[in-house]
């Protein structure tokens, strides 16, 4: 079994993908433009969810119609048989067709938090994983299974921090890990044993205790009673079973086409995405009596894990990530423009990971999207900081957060193209295909007219036809919050003009004009296109990987749970309990 592995993991390291496993999991999801560049380019809007386009790569040379898009693009819910706006631009929702549940047979390296907490479980030692290189930016999730490889560069660090960790553990800590409490060479084969099993989260197989055993064998003429024990870890450590999550089968079930993943596959699957863990004995021990491929024995086991405070904090990140707020380092703001944002940023992410934490496991959708977001202190004074700020007024949901509003956003002036991309990609899940010719940058909009707000230069800039197709859909949707400032202030003018914060939302199922952030977030948490975005998303997240089409079992079973009862542990429940969870297929 081991063999086959490291075959596919150096497969893997070439990029040879298919030669691996057969099928490995497209990573590519709907682009995103976050930060402080603005998209003035025209184009096609492709959805994930099957409302406007696919969300895989675009079609060349794809036109947009008269309301802003022509579903043309192959991917994720692309296709003829997809939903199309009529001719006012609504997009009522429409079920999809279901697909077979299985999933690609893969093999998953942890990411580096993943890393760094399988570690201390095996070692009691967290490493410092700040000289581990960045993994690749996939554009979805930071955990996405096809992006994630040991290259060159991580095995390197991999190695120095092996070494480091075992050569540094004290006698206590390292008696600490033996069954016998003891370097004697007596307590070999129990520790090989626990220790594997550990670091593999599965029983040691017959092949691993030979191997491992020659490893400590090999350390004994030193004279050094601990050396064993510290090689066999420091092995462990760089081993492709500790490195990588297998979602390939029992050995027996490896000729198979089609196939369940194995109890202890399952999980590490589970373990890893709900709890950003190694699975726990107590979770190995349910592997070992086969609880875990069994639907009537998986639920609860589910509804426990989610008791635990990790899966809130797990949940925590997937929101924190849906938004993108991992980027909020990189937002760059003029001083001049937006005076004391340096001052505050660290203080505006704190406000959004503790909105988005505040009720834990029963956090709802309506209230992400409505709930109130109270500031104080420096943060509420700098929100009120702008000189036309209305004597009283508060943000409403993630729309409104202030490190929202300042990452959608440009470094001298608020953003209504980046917001309206925020809400057409994160919330609807509809991608904006780029045309392959070269259209204005808005700069140059600014140099010839001269525009006195941001509203007006944006309304000028999209008058250009090669312009119009996108910004049509995305600016009106941005206008909605531009009675707040591109670092999340209140106003009420800009330049000594009154705020128009009216705006258009077209192609979804909740059409309509809306006067503020407030209106356009309270009509997105009625619509079941947001609903079933929300759900792909989270399966984007949770298992790793994008959808190829609509009618995913887990996403269909998460938006009804949504549907049901709102709830993000209800989705959850949904989303992991399906039969994805557990099937997959080869080639």
């Amino acid at each position: 079994m081991e063999s086959s592995l490291q075959t596919a993991i150096a497969c893997l390291g070439l990029g040879l993908l298919t030669a691996c496993t057969g099928s490995i999991s497209d990573p590519s999801g709907p682009a995103s433009n976050s930060g402080n560049t603005a998209v003035s380019t025209g184009g096609n809007v492709n959805s994930s969810t099957g409302a406007l386009g696919g969300s895989g790569p675009a079609s060349t040379g794809s036109t947009s119609n008269a309301t802003g898009g022509s579903p043309t693009a192959p991917g994720t819910g692309g296709g003829s048989a997809q939903p199309q706006p009529d001719a006012q631009g609504n997009l009522p929702f429409t079920p999809p067709t279901a697909l077979a549940p299985a999933l690609p047979a893969r093999v998953w390296r942890l990411s580096h938090t993943e890393y760094q907490r399988s570690v201390k479980a095996l070692v009691g030692v967290a490493p410092d994983i700040s000289e581990l290189p960045s993994d690749i930016d996939s554009g979805v999730y930071s955990n996405m299974s096809g992006t994630n490889f040991v290259r060159l560069d991580v095995a390197s660090v991999y190695h120095e921090l092996a070494t480091t960790l075992t050569d540094a553990l004290t006698t206590a800590q390292l008696t600490a890990l033996i069954p016998c409490g003891s370097t004697n060479a007596t307590c070999k084969n129990d520790f090989i044993q626990a220790a594997v099993t550990k670091a593999f989260r599965r029983p040691a197989l017959a092949e691993d205790t030979t191997r491992y055993a020659a490893v400590f064998d090999a350390a004994v003429p030193s004279g050094d009673a601990a050396l064993p024990f510290r090689s066999v870890l420091r092995a462990l450590l760089t081993s492709p079973y500790f490195l990588y999550r297998t979602e390939i089968g029992e050995p027996a079930q490896q000729a198979n086409p089609a196939f369940q993943l194995s109890n202890y596959e399952v999980a590490s699957f589970l373990s890893y995405s709900l709890l950003g863990t190694p699975p726990s004995a107590e979770l190995l021990a349910s592997a070992q009596r086969g609880e875990l491929t069994q639907p009537a024995t998986l639920a609860p086991t589910l509804t426990a894990m989610l008791e635990q405070p990790a899966a809130a904090a797990q949940l925590a990140t997937f929101l924190f990530q849906w938004i993108k707020l991992q980027n909020f380092a990189d937002v760059t703001k003029f001083d001049a423009a937006f005076p004391g944002f340096e001052g505050v940023r660290a203080a505006m992410l704190d406000e959004a990971r503790a909105f988005l934490a505040q009720t834990g496991m029963n956090t709802t959708l309506p209230g992400l999207l409505t709930g109130n977001v109270p500031a104080t202190g420096a943060l509420d004074q700098f929100y009120r900081s702008a000189p036309s700020a209305p004597a009283a007024a508060i943000h409403t949901g993630i729309l409104e957060l202030g490190a929202t509003l300042a990452l959608y956003g440009k470094a001298e002036r608020s953003s209504p193209t980046l917001r309206g991309l925020f809400v057409r990609e994160r919330l609807l899940c509809q991608h904006i295909s780029l045309p392959p010719i070269q259209v204005p940058d808005i700069s140059d909009t600014v140099e010839r007219a001269n525009p006195t707000t941001t509203r007006e230069l944006y309304e000028m800039h999209a008058s250009d036809p090669t312009c119009r197709s996108c910004h049509q859909l995305l600016d009106p949707v941005g206008f909605t919050l531009e009675n707040l400032d591109g670092a999340g202030r209140f106003r009420t003018q800009e330049n000594g003009v009154a705020i128009n914060s009216s705006g258009v939302l077209l192609q979804t199922d909740v059409n309509g004009t809306y006067t503020s952030g407030a209106q356009l977030s309270e009509a997105l948490s009625r619509s079941d296109w947001v609903r079933e975005c929300v759900a792909t998303q989270a399966f984007r997240f949770f298992f790793g990987q994008a959808e190829k089409a609509r009618g995913l079992p887990p996403v269909t079973a998460g938006f009804r749970a949504l549907v049901a009862s709102g709830k993000m542990r209800d989705l959850l429940i949904a989303l992991l309990s399906s039969p994805s969870t557990i099937e997959r297929v080869r080639g």
